[in-house]
């Protein structure tokens, strides 16, 4: 699995062949489709492995302190970053194959439901300001979401494929702090944002200098 992600991700579900999975594996094409009949059983598997592995990520205590805040954001776009081929490929992959359109609707649910109990949570803390209508936590968990997708993508598309992708993660934790700043404290913004580089290992500057080439 671990083969077929690499190349999933590095060219595009659409760029790779069965043959070259079976090839990169050392293994006859035959040996694999004994195992997986066709490519989609493969991207099946996969995705069943993220939504293990993010339901892991996603059901974290919802401690609204910036120092969890920031290790839940980093672990979330890490997870997504290791399966960028999928989030990619939303539109095909939604509209062409109910059971990863089943899929996707699960993660994106349990990632908004998330969001907003951590938001209600920063609420009656004290660290984010009560919202006034028409927005509401459900609206801001709802762009929260399209942000982190969206911008993956852009993140990644200025990177070269042997980044690790410390730049696109950041990227994407950035953008989450910036829809919170509005509603959030001075004070609890710098936490988060600090807690975040520290996590990453990163300065700002370096990060940008990646991310520009």
């Amino acid at each position: 699995m671990a083969t077929a992600l690499r190349l999933f991700n590095s060219n595009g579900v659409d760029r790779v062949a069965i043959y070259k999975i079976a090839s990169d594996l050392g293994i006859s094409p035959g040996n694999l489709t004994y195992h997986f009949a066709k490519k989609q059983d493969i991207i099946y598997s996969l995705i069943d492995r993220l939504e293990i592995e993010a339901a892991e990520v996603l059901t974290t205590p919802r401690n609204p302190g910036a120092k969890h805040l920031a290790g839940y954001m980093v672990n979330l776009f890490s997870l997504m970053w290791r399966y960028h081929f999928f989030f990619e490929s939303l539109t095909y992959f939604t509209a062409t194959d109910p059971h990863l359109a089943e899929s996707y609707r699960r993660i994106m649910h349990t990632a908004i439901g998330g969001s907003v109990q951590r938001i209600e949570n920063a609420i009656a803390c004290g660290d984010i300001e009560p919202m006034k209508a028409p927005n509401s936590p459900k609206i801001l968990g709802e762009n929260m979401w399209a942000v982190w997708v969206n911008r993956l993508g852009a993140a990644r598309s200025s990177l070269d494929e042997t980044s690790d992708g410390v730049a696109a993660i950041y990227d994407c934790c950035v953008h989450h702090i910036s829809l919170i700043q509005p509603y959030a404290s001075n004070s609890y913004v710098a936490r988060l944002h600090e807690a975040v580089k520290d996590l990453l290992d990163v300065d700002q500057d370096s990060v940008a200098r990646q991310a520009t080439g």
